[in-house]
Parts: structure tokens; C-alpha cells; sequence
């Protein structure tokens, strides 16, 4: 089993290449290789450095699964993600509501969390999921902020191991 590095990229940037650093507060782990993490198989690169979109044999890549994560990743098989970015709730005690006018849809959900060590404990069982359905050379990446980032390094470290992080 080859190491897993953990990196860290900035909300709303692209991604870092495997072995970059950055200062915020997203944690992500890449098993190192010696392509880049998102470069195609060989032969799939089409004119223009455009990539051919491939559907995956493992897992029908043109769905979009909504709902409680932790459900959908149960029903994946070992191995079969490439890539995972997650923007978790902050643990920042406060409820969020968004509204879209042009869909008239309303989003609402609650970051509170009876303590901290609650607010790990919801997390891990997910983490734990994303971590076995991460494929040998993929990247994860884990968008957090102060309120809990150093629980959550922890946390990430009892999973991918310790000396896998890279901030």
C-alpha cells in the first residue's frame, strides 16, 4: 500500500498539485504517483490538452448523489474514487438558510453539534468511508475551518496515519 500525503488547497482555487502547500485550512490526502493525480490513462489526451471524458466501469459519474453522504458511500465499491473534495459543516454553532429566486428553492442545515468530540464523531464514520472508497491513487481533499481544524487533523491522522499530512 503506497502512502497517502495529505495536502491543502484554498476554498474556490484549483486544486494543488500532490506535494503543494498552502496556508488555509482545507486538509487533503493524495496518494503520491508519479503522474498527476487528475492526468488521464495514457492515450486519452485529445487534441488541444483537452481530455476525453470516460465513464467510470465502477461508479455512473454523470449522477449527482444528494442526501446524508455517509449513505451513498456505503453502497460504493473499495477503491473506485479518483478524486474527493468535501466542504463539511465548520462546527460554527449557527444554522445557515440560502434561497435561490431563480429555482425558488430553499437550502437550510445546522452546524451545532453538541460538543466538539460530537462534532468528530459525526465526521469519522464519513471520513472513514471516503478514505476505503479512495482509489490507491487518488487525492482527498478537506475543506475546514478554526472552529475545529486541529480536531479534524487528528482525526484525519488516525485514518490516512500522521506522517501523511502536508500543510
Amino acid at each position: 500500500m503506497a502512502k497517502k500525503v495529505v495536502a491543502a488547497g484554498r476554498a474556490g482555487s484549483p486544486l494543488p498539485a500532490a506535494g503543494s502547500q498552502s496556508d488555509d485550512g482545507a486538509h487533503g490526502v493524495t496518494r503520491p504517483t508519479t503522474k498527476s493525480p487528475l492526468a488521464p490513462p495514457d492515450g486519452e489526451r485529445v487534441a488541444e490538452g483537452r481530455v476525453r471524458a470516460r465513464s467510470s466501469a465502477l461508479v455512473d459519474t454523470r449522477v449527482i448523489y444528494c442526501g446524508d453522504n455517509l449513505d451513498q458511500l456505503k453502497k460504493l465499491p473499495d477503491a473506485c474514487v479518483d478524486l474527493i473534495y468535501i466542504d463539511p459543516p465548520f462546527n460554527s454553532n449557527r444554522n445557515y438558510e440560502i434561497f435561490w429566486p431563480e429555482t425558488s428553492e430553499k437550502r437550510r442545515f445546522d452546524d451545532r453539534h453538541e460538543s466538539t468530540k460530537a462534532y468528530i464523531d459525526y465526521l469519522r464514520p464519513r471520513c472513514e468511508q471516503l478514505a476505503r472508497v479512495l482509489k490507491q491513487t487518488g487525492s482527498f481533499y478537506y475543506h475546514c475551518d478554526w472552529h475545529a481544524s486541529h480536531y479534524v487533523k487528528v482525526m484525519l491522522d488516525q485514518i490516512f496515519g500522521e506522517n501523511n499530512f502536508l500543510n
